[in-house]
């Protein structure tokens, strides 16, 4: 019996190897499996998680049924490992499926800790928008010293406020380009005042 597409994906994601491995895994494997590959794929998963540390597959986690994926994020060492992209990735996730503030947090630290990391900040700015996250974003913004990760923050205070729609379009990211200009300065209080004009809606499109 053949195997489906999304099947046929996972293994030669699994198999690849250096440049082979830069376009990630299909992310709606278990969606489009068919379901008497299910326990096999999971079993896959759940070992190259665990024994061959593919973090990748962490997305995979909490749509398992054999498993209980939520909870083996919850416990993963990575998590706590910070700075690390594994730990953003991972707290992004568990942020997603729990709706748990906490791990916004959790992601804050690893940036606070490397704030140079550009990664952390992108991930970071496509999280499921709230009060919190906006916070963050903000400090992001005002205080962060590279400007790569400053006009990040603003593509997400721009998508938290639904400006953007969504994140992923570059459409949208283009439709906004002379808003996200506004917020470009070096100097400190100068972002807070734009930021007030913001927030005032002083500053539009």
């Amino acid at each position: 019996m053949q195997n489906s597409k999304a099947y046929d994906c996972l293994i030669k994601q699994l198999n690849a190897n250096g440049a082979e491995k830069k376009d990630g895994y299909y992310p709606r494997v278990m969606e489009e499996i068919y379901d008497w590959e299910r326990e096999e794929v999971e079993d896959i998963i759940w070992d190259a998680f665990f024994n061959k540390k593919e973090i990748e597959l962490a997305q995979f986690l909490p749509k398992l049924e054999k498993y209980d994926g939520i909870k083996a994020l919850k416990e993963n060492p990575y998590l706590l490992q910070i700075p690390s992209e594994a730990s953003v990735e991972i707290g992004k996730i568990l942020y997603e499926v729990t709706g748990d503030e906490k791990y916004l947090d959790l992601i804050k630290r690893n940036i606070d800790a490397s704030p140079e990391t550009i990664s952390f900040v992108s991930i970071l700015s496509y999280c499921k928008p709230c009060q919190r996250l906006y916070n963050i974003l903000v400090d992001i913004y005002i205080n962060n010293s590279n400007k790569v990760n400053r006009s990040t923050a603003v593509m997400g205070i721009l998508y938290n406020k639904g400006i953007i729609k969504d994140r992923s379009s570059i459409k949208e990211s283009n439709d906004v380009i002379s808003l996200r200009k506004k917020f470009k300065s070096e100097d400190i209080a100068e972002r807070k005042k734009i930021l007030e004009k913001f927030e005032n809606g002083e500053l539009t499109l």
